[in-house]
């Protein structure tokens, strides 16, 4: 699995979990900040797995 951070066409940030067959596993709620989303996920992968993979396509 993996993480992809996404920009909304609101400008806010929010993340896709995404199963190794790229199916969406989960959608996020949207966070103003990027850094808001970026701590989201590193929560996350504290308690299910820290080897999960961040792409981020907002840069």
């Amino acid at each position: 699995m993996y993480f992809v951070i996404r920009k909304a066409t609101n400008g806010q940030f929010y993340f896709v979990l995404k199963a190794g067959n790229n199916e969406v596993v989960a959608t996020s709620e949207t966070y103003f900040y990027k850094e808001s989303a970026v701590r989201t996920i590193s929560s996350i992968k504290n308690e299910v797995n820290s080897t999960t993979d961040v792409i981020d396509t907002t840069k």
